[in-house]
């Protein structure tokens, strides 16, 4: 993914003339950048002068919110609006009214930010704050920046966030000056270092015009190489906040079994913070080990307060219908326990009334609910109305474009090219690299798509003439066909580019396929919807709708088997759930009775020997190829040799 021009601003305190000029200025020299986010004092105190400039406006203006986290052309946004003020953050003051036109954050504004970062499964890609964090600069070396007073600048509440938050960059207003600090690496939590850089912004009306618009090109965290988030710059700095947030609780755990002659009796502050911190420590829920979990009666749950129990979230969502498990994970990667809830139903019925919470207050925090499979295979990274053709009904993503590295993308150096065998409009023919037989091929889209479901009509329709074919090709043989396919959110070589395994088996092996897979699936703790074959008469659109509806969409990871008759057994995947990569090779080994070729590693052979079956594959497919034949009927089945 290419990076993303975006222009910050300090405070604009209501010159929106005077930003409107910066901007343009910029867009000539450096655009176009594609969002302006602004930090600070926006309207002017007492000032209409804001009123007569937004009309001048050549974009939209959008105010994010109190606080929260959002997405930005692809870009993970955590704001914070407003500033510390003890007597209002203590309750001592009541804030106006009007939350919106409050200049102070509140600890609800602060509490929803912390659960939403703390439900994120992405990066933080820019955090916005309308304060410097306090201790900025310990650990620098060297002269502090002009006006800048470290024992009074910045906010304790914001250095807490920066902790959590871990942002990739963190963009401030405050303060009467432009400062930005070295990088600062956060420890590594499991997937490795985190480096925060600082810019703090100086307002549009600087008397000393100090910068206070600041140009980033940002390539998505979601669409970078783990890798190269870790990677720790020159004159790096350990993080300030960190150091000081585990001396606190370094501290704090010192004090909490001792005596201590200031304690109160009863406990004091001590027993409330034990308390507090039960109340605020995640826990895991296990479920019920003798109900199975079912993606398409379950819905997940963000923003559960921890100090809920498994009766409590039960009796909650029980206004939906009948809760028969729920449960809470952790991470495979490094334990810590996961930022959402899985809330199972009797019924799908009951899932769907479900997602009606959605937004819903539980015990003081707004839950968020969504179904269970939204956003594995992109973490909710692609936008309504990313199908193809901007049709909006999930028929296609919004990729398309080829990628370096991709095995599968033709025009990729990583390519075997010598390996095709048909290229159809949309859709190739491929001999598989390590083949668990000789007739074992890949169907694949020429563009880099990620699922099957997410193809368009015409590239749909495309692929399943390919299986048509193979499957006339197969039974001349007295073979039956089989193929899966396995839809897995990868990071590396720009994500999955969709392909089928397609297989020709006896028919005794056949009608044990769909037992085959189920059992499989079934070792690994799943279990499979069977899909009826397409009814005569219908076409390629109603079986790509029947597909869409039972996996999810094409940002859901799922598993598809084929099976002879026509029938799909299908699962997609929960959040949290890893499907067994190589459970469908084995599967097809096992029917084409050659287990030992189940892993390709092992099937590999010379070039010369690649050369040659490639070559007998296709004089064997030729009478059958889509590309060779003239007619196809209304199924979108191509005819045999004898027009069978």
């Amino acid at each position: 993914m290419t990076a993303v021009k975006v222009l910050f601003s300090g405070a604009v305190e209501a010159d929106l003339p005077g930003l409107f000029k910066k901007v343009e200025t910029a867009n000539k020299k450096n655009g176009p950048f594609e969002a302006l986010l602004c930090t600070g004092q926006f309207f002017g105190a007492g000032s209409s002068a804001i009123l007569t400039a937004l009309p001048a406006s050549k974009a939209p203006l959008k105010y994010l919110g109190r606080s929260g986290v959002t997405n930005i052309k692809g870009l993970n946004v955590a704001f914070l609006d407003g500033v510390y003020n003890h007597p209002v953050y203590t309750g001592k003051v009541q804030p106006s009214a009007d939350t919106a036109s409050c200049p102070y954050y509140t600890p609800d504004d602060v509490a929803l930010l912390k659960a939403q970062l703390q439900a994120l499964e992405g990066e933080v890609d820019v955090l916005l704050t309308c304060e410097w964090p306090r201790g900025l600069t310990t650990g620098i070396q060297g002269p502090l920046p002009e006006g800048y007073r470290p024992g009074n600048s910045g906010s304790n509440v914001v250095s807490e966030l920066v902790a959590l938050a871990r942002p990739r960059y963190h963009i401030a207003g405050g303060e009467a000056l432009h400062y930005a600090r070295p990088p600062f690496s956060h420890r590594d939590l499991g997937a490795g270092v985190r480096v925060t850089r600082f810019v703090g912004l100086a307002p549009m009306g600087h008397p000393a015009k100090a910068k206070s618009l600041h140009a980033l090109g940002l390539v998505p965290a979601a669409a970078m190489e783990p890798e190269a988030l870790c990677v720790v710059p020159e004159g790096c700095t350990t993080s300030p906040f960190e150091l000081r947030q585990a001396k606190r609780e370094q501290e704090e755990m010192n004090a909490g079994g001792e005596f201590s002659r200031w304690q109160q009796p009863g406990g004091g502050s001590a027993a409330k913070r034990q308390r507090r911190e039960a109340a605020n420590t995640p826990q895991p829920i296990a479920g019920r080990p003798d109900v199975p979990r079912d993606p398409w009666k379950t819905v997940v749950v963000k923003n559960v307060p921890w100090a809920a129990g498994e009766e409590e979230i039960a009796g909650f969502f029980a206004q939906a219908g009948q809760v028969v498990n729920v449960w809470r994970g952790t991470n495979n990667r490094d334990g810590r326990v996961q930022a959402f809830t899985h809330v199972q139903f009797e019924t799908r019925e009951g899932a769907e009334r479900a997602l009606q919470l959605h937004n819903c207050d539980f015990n003081g925090r707004q839950v968020f609910v969504e179904p269970s499979t939204a956003g594995t295979a992109g973490s909710g990274r692609r936008g309504p109305g990313a199908a193809a053709g901007g049709s909006g009904d999930g028929g296609g993503g919004g990729e398309g474009k080829p990628v370096e590295g991709c095995w599968f993308c033709l025009g990729s150096a990583s390519a075997d090219t010598e390996l095709v065998a048909s290229v159809g409009e949309e859709v190739y023919l491929a001999v598989d690299k390590g083949p668990i037989t000789p007739e074992h091929v890949l169907i694949v889209p020429i563009d880099h798509m990620s699922a099957s479901v997410g193809l368009s009509p015409q590239c749909f329709a495309e692929m399943e003439r390919y299986l048509s074919a193979l499957r006339s090709m197969y039974a001349s043989l007295g073979r039956e066909l089989v193929a899966f396919e396995r839809h897995l959110s990868l990071r590396n070589k720009g994500g999955n580019h969709c392909h089928i395994n397609v297989l020709g088996v006896t028919p005794a092996a056949g009608r044990r396929a769909g037992e085959a897979f189920n059992a499989a699936a079934a070792a690994a703790g799943y279990k499979l919807e069977l899909l009826p074959p397409p009814t005569r008469g219908s076409g390629p659109d109603d079986l790509r709708r029947q597909l869409h509806q039972a996996v999810g969409g094409p940002d859901s990871e799922y598993f598809m088997a084929v099976l002879p008759d026509g029938c799909r057994l299908v699962r997609p995947l929960m959040r949290g759930e890893r499907w067994p990569m190589a459970l469908g090779r084995e599967v097809l080994a096992d029917l084409a009775g050659v287990p030992e070729r189940a892993s390709w590693k092992q099937c590999s052979s010379s070039p010369e020997e690649e050369r040659q079956r490639v070559e007998r594959f296709k004089q064997l497919f030729k009478p059958y190829d889509v590309m060779q034949q003239g007619d196809v009927d209304g199924n979108g089945a191509a005819a045999g040799p004898q027009g069978q």
